[in-house]
């Protein structure tokens, strides 16, 4: 089985809900860090319910997972805090909004690139197809798809019964 994307999401209404998140809490966030929050849910929404978030491609950069359109639309905040002004907030159907809660609640707390370490870790979806000398090497979906269910087995398994 292929999985398949919900409508109409994109990257965009993914980001804008992590911005509006952040400024309601009155947290920075940093394009680096929105780039990895956005992976995350990506990789967790496909380990738990089987479908791709949103439809746009992830490649690996040197810090890690990067959506190149969302790369374009916030490069010009730098290492600063992105202003939020624009975002909009986003309603999701009750699995998006669950991943999106669960990815913020558990990852929010670390900085971007304490985020981007996790990304690097061995055998990780960037570790197995970054290369330096080529910046365009997609991460398949079905790779980040993949490792997220055998994370989610790993955390399941560990709970106490």
């Amino acid at each position: 089985m292929t999985p398949k994307s919900p409508p109409n999401i994109t990257v965009f209404d993914i980001a804008d809900w992590f911005l509006t998140k952040a400024k309601s809490e009155d947290k920075s966030l940093r394009h680096m860090k929105l780039q990895k929050l956005v992976y995350f849910a990506y990789g967790w929404y496909c380990a738990y319910f089987d479908e791709y978030l949103f439809p746009e491609k992830i490649f690996a950069w040197p810090h890690g997972p990067v959506i190149e359109e969302l790369y374009h639309r916030y490069k010009y905040s730098g290492s600063n805090q992105i202003n939020v002004n624009n975002a909009v907030h986003q309603t999701f159907d009750d699995h998006v909004a669950w991943v999106m809660r669960q990815v913020w609640k558990n990852f929010s707390h670390y900085s971007d690139m304490e985020l981007s370490h996790v990304t690097h870790r061995p055998a990780s979806p960037w570790d197995s197809v970054y290369d330096s000398s080529a910046r365009d090497a997609e991460i398949p979906p079905e790779t980040i798809r993949e490792y997220f269910k055998g994370l989610r087995e790993k955390y399941e398994n560990a709970q106490p019964k």
